[in-house]
Order: structure tokens, then sequence, then C-alpha cells
């Protein structure tokens, strides 16, 4: 007995040990940076006695997953290395002692991915997997004090800039003494505006928004309130940051101090008055001009959007300072001669009420907020700062841009076959201007120059469509190989382009199944709810979901499952749902529901234990 049972366990660990022999070390690490840093991505490996550094093959990749590579950052082979991204480094003479780590210099938000390590010494291969998480940490513009006038408000804006990625939550709190309170949660209806816009993308992949309060003078108390943007964002240490400005209340009249201190200092001007007015005039005439931005920012705004056009004056005092909008419009008069013609057919439009401005003492910044469709792209608008009798004009052309809503890759036939022709087409809808350009490409870095475009072409919105396509015929060497195609817009924020990617798979992508939801998650006894299922990225597009309650088949009438739409990445994605009124006997009760696709090896299945509160 105890022969028998050594046999088969010896049986056993040498089969392990052979199925594991020059097997694939795989690992993924997370790890977190900040923008413009310098990170080194592990790598180590098992290298042999006395292999020299030729018979070493290292391979750094960007991968769309664990096994297809979107783009190769790296390279060492035959004693050779190549560096597809700049800045990035491997120690050769660590390659002997088994470290192929990989130094990536000035990181940006771009870089932000999973990273393979592939080293290849015939005839094993090991695998180290990295999770790169890049965070650009946001710049806070909020000034320390300010005041309000009694009986007015006053408008208090926290900047925040270059921040990476695109969620963050502001929040305003209020500090009186020693309480703090949120927003318009304060005591006496301190706030009558709180709004926080849209974050807007920058040219190097980061966001920028702007967030202001409005705060009444007679809810400041008479020591002032500390008002603090508080941001939430995973850039920094504790994912919080606040900033603080203290609020005063001024008041307008004079008081008894006050009274003999103006009687003082009169009677010490009467001495002087003859400088001073010297001096009056010569700051009237001679005094320094303001300085006025030479761009009127962003250049660049995105349609349907809120966005604010800002011009900053600095300099003057507010008190001596106007400031008019206006946007340069074509009228309809054709009566002109044609010598005035040209000044006849524009008009300004006055958006001056439709302004408001932010001072800090001598600082000033105009804020239009504009929402642009794409007929106005190239608007032009005219910010006027007029100072003492002077006038002084900005003016800046707004581009409208619209991001692509859709672009994807489908082909025909939807499961490629080996030997036969496969039609890849990419398509790329609702975009704005027109300035889209398409590249194709494979994943080991050859350039597929055969496309042929179609577009672009316009509907009655002055939205743009186009179409790119390439033919190929399958080997059987092509299998899992990838196809990218490069979308280049001006809409596209830093790097300035958008990937869309086709796996090549002869053997059709099998679902994902989600675990099953109940909205709402403990119904009561008698209520209705919703059972739901998502199945997502499968090809072919046909698949069966059914769903059984206590081993029990549940009519196909008592549910419904949604068409297949087709993702972005050339996928397919459903939902199936299970309408209730589950009753108290029904506590306990087991839901299974089972999806059969062609690419499956077997039918797979979710359950869910009903629930009531």
């Amino acid at each position: 007995m105890n022969s028998s049972w050594d046999i088969k366990n010896v049986t056993t660990i040498l089969l392990i040990i052979l199925h594991c022999k020059g097997a694939k070390a795989q690992s993924t690490k997370k790890i977190a940076i900040l923008a413009g840093t310098d990170v080194t991505l592990n790598c180590s490996f098992k290298k042999p006695e006395h292999v020299p550094l030729k018979k070493i093959t290292v391979e750094w990749g960007m991968m769309v997953d664990k096994e297809t590579i979107k783009h190769l950052v790296y390279t060492f082979q035959n004693e050779s290395a190549k560096v597809h991204r700049e800045g990035s480094r491997v120690d050769q003479t660590g390659l002997l002692q088994g470290n192929a780590s990989l130094r990536l210099f000035n990181m940006t938000v771009a870089d932000e991915g999973l990273y393979r390590c592939r080293v290849i010494i015939t005839p094993n291969t090991y695998k180290v997997s990295s999770q790169l998480e890049v965070s650009a940490r946001p710049s806070v513009s909020l000034p320390e004090t300010a005041m309000v006038m009694e009986g007015e408000e006053r408008t208090l804006m926290c900047d925040i800039t270059g921040f990476y990625p695109e969620n963050l939550a502001v929040t305003w709190l209020i500090q009186n003494g020693s309480r703090v309170a949120r927003g318009s949660m304060a005591r006496g209806a301190i706030s009558r505006d709180v709004c926080t816009g849209m974050a807007v993308p920058n040219p190097d992949g980061t966001y920028s928004v702007s967030s202001h309060i409005t705060v009444q003078a007679s809810a400041v108390g008479s020591g002032g309130a500390m008002y603090i943007c508080h941001i939430e964002h995973r850039s920094y240490p504790d994912g919080k940051y606040s900033k603080s400005i203290l609020l005063t209340v001024q008041d307008p009249g004079f008081n008894a101090v006050t009274l003999m201190v103006v009687t003082s200092l009169v009677s010490v001007l009467l001495v002087f008055s003859v400088i001073g007015g010297a001096m009056v005039f010569y700051r009237y005439f001679y005094t320094v001009p303001p300085s006025i931005s030479d761009i009127i920012k962003p250049t660049i705004v995105y349609a349907m959007k809120p966005t604010n056009l800002k011009c900053t004056i600095k300099r003057v005092r507010l008190r001596e300072l106007k400031v008019k909008w206006y946007k340069i419009t074509a009228n309809s008069d054709c009566n002109a001669d044609s010598n005035s013609q040209s000044k006849a057919l524009l008009s300004h439009k006055d958006l001056s009420d439709q302004a408001n401005i932010h001072s800090e003492s001598t600082h000033h910044v105009s804020t239009l907020s504009v929402c642009l469709s794409v007929r106005e792209d190239q608007a032009k608008y005219l910010c006027v700062v007029l100072y003492r009798g002077r006038r002084i004009t900005r003016e800046t052309t707004v581009s409208v841009k619209v991001t692509p809503s859709l672009f994807h890759i489908s082909s025909m036939p939807q499961i490629p076959e080996v030997k036969r022709l496969l039609v890849l087409c990419c398509r790329v809808e609702r975009f704005y201007p027109d300035d889209l350009h398409l590249e194709w490409s494979r994943n080991d870095g050859e350039q597929v120059r055969t496309a042929t475009n179609y577009g672009p072409f316009s509907d009655h919105e002055r939205m743009y469509s186009m179409w790119s396509k390439i033919e190929l015929t399958i080997a059987q060497e092509d299998e899992k190989a990838v196809y990218t195609c490069r979308l280049y817009h001006s809409s596209f924020p830093g790097p300035g382009y958008k990937d869309v990617l086709y796996h090549i798979n002869t053997q059709g992508t099998p679902p994902s199944v989600m675990f099953i939801k109940c909205e709402p998650l403990l119904p009561l006894p008698d209520e209705e709810c919703t059972l739901n299922l998502c199945v997502k990225d499968f090809c072919p597009e046909q698949v069966s979901v059914t769903w059984f309650k206590d081993g029990q088949t549940v009519p196909n009438s008592q549910f419904f499952n949604s068409p297949p739409s087709l993702n972005i990445n050339g996928l397919y994605s459903m939902w199936s749902f299970l309408k209730l009124s589950p009753t108290s006997e029904d506590y306990g009760s087991e839901f299974r529901c089972r999806v059969v696709h062609s690419a499956q090896k077997e039918p797979e299945e979710r359950v869910f234990t009903h629930q009531i509160s």
C-alpha cells in the first residue's frame, strides 16, 4: 500500500517538474509615481553560469494586456541595445548578474500603463510585469487674505491646474472660530453660490479646473472667517490637500478713532499740500501703464462645454478700471458700398454683462463664460480695458474642437480564418475640425501602407466622419497579432493621438461574465427588484443567456436580454435583466444564470442568493 502511494507521488512530482521546466516566472507590481520624476521597473531572472551577454535577449514593452504589446520601450539583442522610448535604459553589466531592470527618466502622464519585461535565455523565458501609475500633482492658486465691504459680497476663486488623472474632488470648508462647516451648510447661509467647473484638458495630457464660492459680508463674523479650498486627488501623499484664505469685513464708515486719525493727517497734509499736489500731478501723467496679458486664454475650446475666456490685468486699482468684452459677428446688411463693405459686414456684440472680474489688490482676472458650437469656430473675441481715458484692446480667435465620439475597428468576417481574406475597417465619427490623420501598424512595429481612406465627410451639423480600410490574408503565425489604427486629431490632449486595437483571433473571444447584481440590494417583501448580469467582450456576437430559480428554468418571457452592442475594441457586450417581486417565502432562493458562447470551453454560470431586508 505504501509502495503504491510513493510511486504515485513520485510520478506526480516528476510531471510537475517537467511541466514547469523553462516556465515563465510572472509577477505584477503596482508602482505609483509623480510626473517629472524617474522610476526603475525591476526585472530579475536566474542567469545560468557561463552564459555570455550575446545569448541574452531582453524586451521591455508597454502592454495592452499581459500578453499583447502596445509598443516596445527598450530591446537588447546580440549585445546591441535599441531605445524605442527616449529616456529608457537597462544596465548591461547588470544583465550578467541576472538584473534587467529598466530605468525611465522624466515620466509623463502618457507613460502610465502596464509594462512587461521578457528575458530569453534559450530554452527559458522569464516574464515580470509592472503596473505603472503616473500622477501629476496640481498647482493650487488661492490668495492668503481678502476683504469684503460691509453690505456687499465677494467671490473667492480657487484655480487648480496641471493635475492627472482627471478624477479630482473640490469641497469648500468654512471655519468660523473653531467650527468648520461645508459650503452652504455653514451658519447664516454663508455661501450664495458654490460652483466648480468641468475639468479642461491641457496640451500635455493634464487637466485644469476652477472652483469659486460667493460670500455675503453679513455672514462673515467680526473676526473674519477662514475659507478652505479642500482638494482630494490621488497625487497627494494622503489623498488630500487644503489651501485657505482669510476673509474679513471692512467697515466703510468712520468711527471716533478713525476721525481723530484723519483730522491729524489732514493737518499734516495741509503743510505738504504743494508737495502732494506735485506728486499727484506726476502720478496722473507719468504712471506706469497697466500690464495686460497678450493672449486671452484658452484659444481652444470644446464644443458645447462651458469655458472661461480670461484676460489678466496687472498694476492698476479696481476703481480706476473698466473691462468690456465683445464678440465680432457678421451682420446681414448688404447695402454697404464696395469701399466700406468689409467694415459694414462686421459688428461688435457687447457681452460685458456676462463677464465677471476677480481681483486681488492690483491684480485682476476678467472672465467671460462661453459655450460654443462648431458653427462658431474661429469666432473672434475682444477684451477692451478702459483706464484713465485710455483704451487697450486684446483680441483672440477661438478654435472650437470636438473629440470623436465613436471610433472602433470592425472586421469582415467577424472571426478571421487562416488563408482567407480579412478586411479591417477603422471607423471614426463625429469629430471637428476635419484635420484627422490615420496610421495603421502591427505590434511588431511594421507599418501598414496599403490602407484605403474614405472621407472625411461632413453632415448637416458640420461634424465629420472618416473610414480607413486594410485587407489582409491571414497566415497561421498571425494568430494573436495586434493591428493598431492610430488617430491623430487636434482635439486630443498630449501626445495628440489615440490608438484603436484589433486582436487577430481565429478562435473567437469568450465572454467575460460579471457577477449578478440586485437593485435594490435588499428589497422589501413584495417590492419589485431587478437582477442584472453583464456579459462583456465576446466575439462572435451570438450568445445564449438562460436563468434558473432553485434549479427550475425561468421562462423567456420573464427576463430580457439586450441586443449585443459593439464596443470600441471590436468585441461585443450585452446585459440580461430578470424582474421579480419577491415575497418573504423567496428568502434564500438561489438564482443561477448560464452563459453559453461558441468560444467557451464550457458554459459559465453565476449564482445569486436572494436576501430580503
